[in-house]
C-alpha cells in the first residue's frame, strides 16, 4: 500500500478508517482484469447474450470511436453507464405497459406474452435502456492517489444531489491515462480487503450488529409471496430499487430468496420462464423444492432457461441453504460471511428456536457506511 497523506484528523478516524485512508484504490486492483465492455449501438439481446456468455449481471456500456476519432488518436471507448440485469428488466415491464398489454394471471397466457414480446424488445438499441448509474456516478480519473475512504465516501456513496437525495454507487470504474478502463471496483471488492485486514478494524470487528447500530432505523424489508409470477416479483424489487428479497409464507416464514442473481444468462427469448410462480421458479433454478412445487416434477424444468445451463443447482445439491444471522453476530462474522458465500444482501432472523422470520437486512452499502463514518 501507498503512503498517503491522512491529514490532520488521524487521531479522529476510527481504526477502519485509517486502514482505508492509508489505502488506495490501486491497492486492490486486479491485474490484468478482463473487463466486459457493451456497445452501445449493439441490441439488447446481443448485450443480454454477452452478459451470459461471461456469467456475469453488469458491464459497462460504452460508445466506440469512429474512424475519424481514431486518426486523431482517440482509440478508447467512451463510458456511457452501467447496465444489468435489472436494467434490462425495467426496460421490458415499462416495454409490455407501453404496449399496452395487460400482464394475464393465468400462467400459460402469460408465458406465451412473454416469450412473444421478448424477442421483439431484444431487437431495441443498447443505448435506450437507461442504466440506474449513470455516467456521472462513475469514477473517471486513476486510482493510485484516490484513497479507498475517499472513494467510498465520493463515490460508492456519493454525496447528496441537488435532489437531495444519495446516490449509492455499487462499482466505480478505473481509467488509465488514455481513458481505457482497466479496473472496474465493486464493494464487494472493498469487503474482501476488510476481511483480509479483520485484525486492523479494531474493537469494531468483535461488537454485534445491535450494538453497533445496524438494525436500528431500516425501513420495513420487501418481501415476495411465493405463489405470484416471478415476473411480479422482479417488478417488485425494481420498484424498490433492490436487488433481492425473502420469499416468506403466508405464516412470516422465510423460506427462499429471490435475487436478481437468480436472473443470471437469462436471454430475451427465455422471459417466458419469469411467467412462473416465485417458488416453482426457484425449486427447478436450484433443482429443490418449495410449498409443493418440486423441480423433479415441474413440467417447466424443460423450459430453455433451465434446460440450457443456467441453472444455479441441480438435484444432487438438495435444498438451498438461506444464509442468514443474528443479532449477536458480529462485525466480523458478517463480514467473512457476505465474502465466503458472495452475496449481496443478508438477512437478519430472529434469535429464538423456529422458522426463520426476518428482521432485518444488511447489505454491503450498509457496511461501508458503517467502516468510512457515514451516516
Amino acid at each position: 500500500m501507498e503512503d498517503v497523506d491522512m491529514g490532520a484528523d488521524e487521531t479522529e478516524m476510527s481504526p477502519a478508517e485509517s486502514l482505508l485512508k492509508r489505502t488506495t484504490i490501486a491497492d486492490i486492483a486486479k491485474p490484468g482484469q478482463q473487463v466486459v465492455l457493451l456497445e452501445h449501438n449493439k441490441t439488447v439481446g446481443e448485450a443480454l447474450k454477452t452478459l451470459s456468455q461471461h456469467k456475469i449481471l453488469s458491464a459497462p456500456m460504452v460508445i466506440s470511436p469512429d474512424i475519424e476519432e481514431v486518426q486523431g488518436g482517440e482509440m478508447s471507448p467512451q463510458l456511457l453507464g452501467w447496465i444489468d440485469v435489472a436494467d434490462v428488466l425495467r426496460a421490458f415491464l415499462q416495454h409490455l405497459n407501453d404496449a399496452g398489454h395487460q400482464l394475464p394471471t393465468q400462467m400459460l397466457a402469460l408465458m406465451n406474452l412473454l416469450e412473444k414480446e421478448g424477442p421483439v424488445f431484444s431487437d431495441r438499441l443498447l443505448v435506450t435502456i437507461r442504466g440506474v448509474e449513470d455516467r456521472g456516478l462513475v469514477y473517471q480519473a486513476e486510482g493510485g492517489s484516490t484513497s479507498l475512504l475517499d472513494a467510498i465516501r465520493n463515490y460508492f456513496l456519493k454525496p447528496a444531489q441537488a435532489d437531495g437525495e444519495t446516490k449509492v454507487v455499487h462499482r466505480i470504474a478505473v481509467f488509465e491515462a488514455h481513458g481505457e478502463i482497466t479496473n472496474i471496483i465493486s464493494q464487494t471488492d472493498v469487503l474482501r480487503f476488510l476481511v483480509s485486514h479483520l485484525d486492523e478494524l479494531g474493537p469494531a470487528a468483535n461488537e454485534t450488529l445491535e450494538d453497533l447500530g445496524l438494525l436500528t432505523g431500516k425501513p420495513p424489508v420487501l418481501s415476495v409471496d411465493p405463489h405470484v409470477p416471478a415476473l411480479l416479483a422482479y417488478a417488485q424489487l425494481a420498484a424498490q430499487q433492490v436487488s433481492g428479497a425473502p420469499v416468506v409464507t403466508a405464516s412470516g416464514e422465510m423460506i427462499a430468496n429471490l435475487s436478481i442473481s437468480d436472473l443470471r444468462s437469462i436471454t430475451a427469448e427465455q422471459f417466458g420462464a419469469l411467467a412462473l410462480p416465485v417458488a416453482e421458479f426457484l425449486a427447478v433454478e436450484h433443482g429443490t423444492a418449495y410449498l409443493g412445487y418440486s423441480a423433479s416434477a415441474s413440467q417447466h424444468s424443460r423450459h430453455p432457461f433451465f434446460a440450457s445451463g443456467n441453472r444455479a443447482g441441480g438435484p444432487a445439491k438438495g435444498d438451498i441453504q438461506l444464509v442468514t444471522v443474528r443479532k449477536e453476530t458480529t462485525l466480523a462474522e458478517l463480514l467473512k460471511k457476505i465474502v465466503d458465500e458472495k452475496i449481496h444482501r443478508v438477512y437478519v432472523v430472529q434469535s429464538e428456536e423456529g422458522p426463520p422470520k426476518v428482521q432485518a437486512v444488511i447489505t454491503p452499502t450498509d457496511l461501508l457506511r458503517l467502516v468510512a463514518g457515514v451516516y
